[in-house]
């Protein structure tokens, strides 16, 4: 009954939040790239213009968390300001309290998905979490990824259905890199061919109106990738050494993580359900750029493994509040911590434990 409380009050609490609470939010840099794609998507990540597009989203007012030149940049894929467009049409206020409400029901309905045939109940501990709430309060796009994911495990039996279903994971690609790597290994084509269809379809749905955006927005979003920046990825730790090593160090870093949770996923001992669980917490470990709410993700593997005890919710969601709090470098060392030792739960090979049947 605690768990269905939390969360009927997330459902609630967009409600009800101020409008400088929407405002201070992702929701601007959200609501920029809409306005910006319907009415100059050739400036899409002019970085100048959106500062003059967002200083008019919020009706003047100055956000209290400042990104890049002043402002919270839109460095999304620009399909994402395109499925802003119709939230950012209703207006600030309510657009954004509309996108956040979108983005709750996309990541109740993946989860929901992803641990079907378990009763509804299921997706409880992981909506529930800390990382939603942190999802929610920053009107993040995580929900849609969610729901790619919940949708293709969803659609397994039919592959090519799974792949274009896995389209949604395309809203933030860099969390799901293992899962492409594993799909590649795999020798699974068909849910490949419909992951590429469907990435061929949201590119021409911007590339007819501005060509260019692919290479406007490649060097814009790695600025993303900064020492002072909140992440929770192992990759972010490359960022510590001197800037003349830093791309390599973060470029080094992904590979190294992203290879050990495939070979962890392989070698996992509890069938598929605790492979595919590793793959999806594994995307935040080893993005180039996770910040502390895409561990909603890892809330996700966990619900998909269906064997994670009270103890591993607690240290989520400690773990997510504490990297949402703490200066950088920590939400990375805590990041890398906790995601760590889940993986190693999931996986089975805890010493002195026996495997657990196949989900």
């Amino acid at each position: 009954m605690a768990l269905l409380g939390v969360a009927v009050a997330f459902v609630i609490y967009p409600l009800i939040e101020s409008k400088d609470d929407i405002i201070n939010s992702d929701w601007p840099a959200f609501a920029t790239g809409a306005r910006l794609i319907v009415t100059d998507p050739g400036h899409l990540y002019d970085l100048d213009k959106q500062k003059q597009v967002e200083f008019q989203v919020t009706g003047g007012k100055v956000l209290v968390t400042l990104g890049i030149k002043g402002i919270l940049p839109f460095l999304a894929p620009a399909w994402v300001g395109l499925i802003a467009v119709p939230f950012e049409a209703l207006g600030t206020d309510l657009g954004g309290r509309l996108w956040i409400l979108f983005g709750l029901a996309c990541l109740a309905l993946g989860v929901y998905l992803a641990v079907r045939p378990r009763p509804p109940s299921a997706i409880l501990p992981a909506f529930a979490s800390v990382p939603t709430a942190l999802m929610l309060l920053n009107a993040q796009v995580d929900g849609l990824v969610v729901l790619g994911i919940g949708a293709a495990l969803a659609l397994r039996s039919r592959p090519y259905f799974a792949g274009l279903a896995l389209g949604l994971t395309l809203m933030k690609p860099q969390l799901v890199l293992p899962i492409g790597v594993a799909l590649l290994i795999g020798r699974q084509w068909r849910a490949l061919a419909g992951w590429a269809a469907a990435g061929i379809v949201l590119w021409a749905s911007v590339a007819i109106l501005n060509p260019r955006w692919v290479l406007d927005w490649l060097a814009p979003s790695g600025g993303t990738v900064t020492p002072g920046s909140r992440e929770v990825d192992l990759p972010h730790l490359g960022t510590l050494l001197p800037a003349t090593w830093q791309l390599y160090a973060v470029a080094t870093l992904t590979l190294v993580a992203l290879a050990g949770v495939v070979v962890l996923a392989r070698q996992c001992r509890n069938g598929f359900t605790g492979q595919a669980a590793i793959l999806v917490a594994g995307g935040v470990l080893a993005a180039p750029h996770a910040l502390p709410a895409d561990l909603v993700l890892v809330g996700l593997a966990l619900a998909i493994w269906g064997q994670a005890r009270w103890h591993d919710w607690l240290l989520l969601s400690v773990g997510a509040l504490v990297a949402a709090l703490v200066p950088a470098p920590l939400p990375a060392l805590v990041g890398v911590l906790v995601v760590g030792w889940l993986l190693v739960r999931v996986s089975g090979w805890l010493p002195g434990r026996a495997p657990a049947s196949a989900g």
